[in-house]
């Protein structure tokens, strides 16, 4: 179990920079939108809902594999007091 609680702690991780990093992307195309529409110019838009839910998507499984991965860890073996 030790391997697979470190497997799933390091996907978890991995998984959440990578939502991270879609949500940042899809924060970008937002904020671009944004700036467009407060020029008044008209600018190519695209719609940022596919990656604002992928990173919501990617943050919560990632949130949960990294607790899964912590949760599963073997417990150290308390040692008997001496008497």
């Amino acid at each position: 179990m030790k391997i697979v609680s470190k497997i799933t702690l390091w996907l978890g991780i991995i998984i959440l920079v990578v939502g991270l990093g879609v949500g940042i992307w899809g924060s970008v195309i937002s904020l671009q939108q944004y700036l467009a529409l407060d020029a008044l110019k008209s600018a190519p838009t695209d719609n940022p809902i596919i990656q604002l839910s992928l990173a919501a998507v990617g943050l919560a499984l990632g949130g949960f594999l990294a607790g899964l991965g912590l949760g599963t860890r073997p417990k150290e073996a308390a040692s008997k007091p001496t008497a």
